[in-house]
């Protein structure tokens, strides 16, 4: 996945290089936008991410484009993120729901710059911090955020579609990164310790994937 990323990020470093000439460079667009996003966990177990579904939540927030040339721009976005899962089974509802302040930054290249038209594809890197973090049973609430880690860490891929003032993206964020901390807190409430049948070795591995789609306006 590493070798991947940089083997990415160098041949679009390149085409940046090779557009140069043609620079339009500075903040070129800033806005807002909203949408919904359809959210999953991928866990060790696949049993478990078998069995959970996907949980719909609310995204959105605010965006600078900044052209390094008339194809390739930077994009940083501040955005709230709704994340999870959840599962229905007859007249028992369980959900758990991850909500965080993420930051993306894209590396977006416009397909067909000078067209009224302009769709493009975007790639980078996003980091997200935790705002909460709740597990809902039928009428019960749990607020489990001490349970998870602070950071969660994710790569954006997609493809959008600008006309006017108007900017309309389709994306998939996969987590990179574990969101649990909680094995050492947990050994501490049940006093269990290496060699013991409930002591945890490690935290369980659980990351997120999330499928967005966001509408936008431009100022």
């Amino acid at each position: 996945m590493k070798r991947a990323l940089m083997l990415v990020s160098v041949i679009l470093l390149v085409c940046v290089a090779a557009n140069a000439q043609q620079t339009t460079v500075g903040v070129t667009g800033k806005g807002v936008k909203l949408g919904f996003d359809i959210a999953k966990i991928n866990t060790d177990y696949n049993e478990l991410d078998d069995f959970l579904d996907t949980r719909v939540g609310f995204t959105g927030g605010a965006f600078l484009t900044y052209s390094l040339n008339r194809q390739f721009a930077l994009q940083p976005e501040l955005l709230y993120v709704s994340k999870g899962a959840e599962k229905d089974l007859f007249f028992v509802s369980a959900e758990w729901s991850m909500n965080y302040l993420e930051v993306p930054v894209l590396l977006k290249y416009d397909i067909v710059p000078d067209g009224k038209l302009r769709p493009n594809l975007f790639i980078g890197p996003a980091f997200a911090l935790l705002l909460s973090s709740k597990v809902r049973f039928i009428d019960l609430s749990y607020d489990v955020a001490d349970y998870m880690k602070s950071m969660d860490v994710g790569l954006v891929f997609g493809a959008g579609v600008d006309y006017k003032r108007i900017t309309f993206d389709a994306r998939y964020t996969l987590g990179l990164a574990g969101t649990i901390d909680a094995a050492d807190k947990i050994n501490d409430l049940t006093g269990e310790e290496p060699g013991d049948t409930f002591y945890l070795d490690g935290d369980p591995s659980v990351k997120n994937t999330v499928l967005s789609f966001m509408l936008g306006v431009r100022f």
